[in-house]
């Protein structure tokens, strides 16, 4: 793995962020989930201003591979240069980081 760059770290630490509310909001809806068919979650894309948000269905969420290196995006929101989109469902991208991969390989499409 070749060396990462100060604008690939703070664009993942952006996506960790983003991922951690996401999480907090699956846990939060979790106990009303026959109620709760779809939920809203934050884009984890790298752009620490974007304030877009993705309707998914909270089964399809959980189910989501959640690597260190997967995120959930808006489509238009994926930056080729750091990160390879690995599937693509309605509404939503799920991108892969090869340079925060623990082991350099993306994980399995749904």
């Amino acid at each position: 793995m070749g060396q990462t760059s100060d604008r690939e770290v703070r664009a993942a630490q952006n996506e960790l962020v983003f991922r951690a509310v996401n999480e907090q909001i699956l846990k939060m809806t979790d106990r009303f989930r026959e109620q709760l068919a779809e939920i809203d979650i934050v884009c984890e894309c790298a752009n620490s201003t974007c304030v877009g948000t993705i309707r998914i269905n909270a089964d399809a969420f959980a189910k989501v591979e959640r690597t260190p290196a997967t995120f959930l995006i808006l489509p238009g929101h994926e930056d080729t240069s750091v990160e390879r989109v690995i599937d693509r469902r309605d509404g939503y991208l799920v991108v892969w980081k090869p340079s925060i991969s623990d082991d350099g390989q993306p994980p399995s499409p749904l």
